[in-house]
């Protein structure tokens, strides 16, 4: 068998059909031709398609070229497993912005940030951010929602982005455990500078989120 007939180029060349702006052209090309595919593949043994999918990313190594014709190469990145939708929050309430605190498994330490979630299907990116807001902060009410503008936290490996919302909220309460969250913090615009600025704050949606709040003063 060759490699284009496995499991995990099929499901690339399916990727690119139902989602053709994540293979746009660029300065570097991606080659799909099945020769060039099979050819890489008995060379170096390295597998191309999409080769670990759950319900939040796909693993997708490309088989690209640089301008200028240099031998080709496996380039990996991470794409959402829902195309849109993903949100960051920069909630405010009694003129304080609400940060959670939570332990985040990759970098393997708790760390203080605004809200976010991964995109769902069938909810637009309003409607998500009222979801998230209710399961990580326990309001009922989310109002003066105001989109700020989008983040690409990391372009080097992530090709998703997610919007960023300004809004307020009503009594947020403490979901102790919930996806990792060990406390809740209301911080001054001030208080959020000086953190940032002590180092204490690296959460680099966070950074972006209150940079584009800042910005759009």
């Amino acid at each position: 068998m060759q490699y284009c007939d496995t499991p995990e180029w099929r499901r690339y060349i399916e990727l690119l059909r139902l989602r053709p702006a994540a293979f746009r052209g660029g300065m570097t090309e991606i080659i799909t031709d099945r020769d060039a595919v099979n050819a890489y593949y008995e060379k170096t043994g390295r597998r191309l398609g999409v080769v670990y999918e759950s319900p939040y990313h796909l693993l997708v190594v490309d088989l690209v070229r640089e301008s200028g014709g240099t031998e080709p190469f496996a380039y990996e990145r991470l794409l959402p497993a829902v195309e849109s939708g993903a949100i960051v929050a920069a909630p405010v309430y009694d003129g304080r912005f609400v940060l959670l605190r939570q332990f985040r498994h990759a970098p393997r330490e708790s760390m203080l940030a605004f809200p976010r979630g991964f995109g769902e299907r069938g909810l637009k990116a309003e409607e998500n951010l009222r979801k998230e807001l209710r399961e990580e902060l326990g309001v009922s009410e989310v109002t003066d929602i105001r989109r700020l503008g989008s983040v690409a936290a990391d372009s080097g490996v992530l090709g998703g982005e997610a919007e960023v919302y300004l809004c307020r909220v009503n009594n947020p309460a403490l979901q102790t455990g919930h996806e990792g969250i060990e406390a809740l913090e209301l911080l001054s615009e001030r208080e959020l500078t000086e953190l940032i600025r002590a180092g204490e704050i690296k959460d680099g949606f966070t950074l972006a989120a209150f940079a584009l709040y800042l910005a759009g003063k």
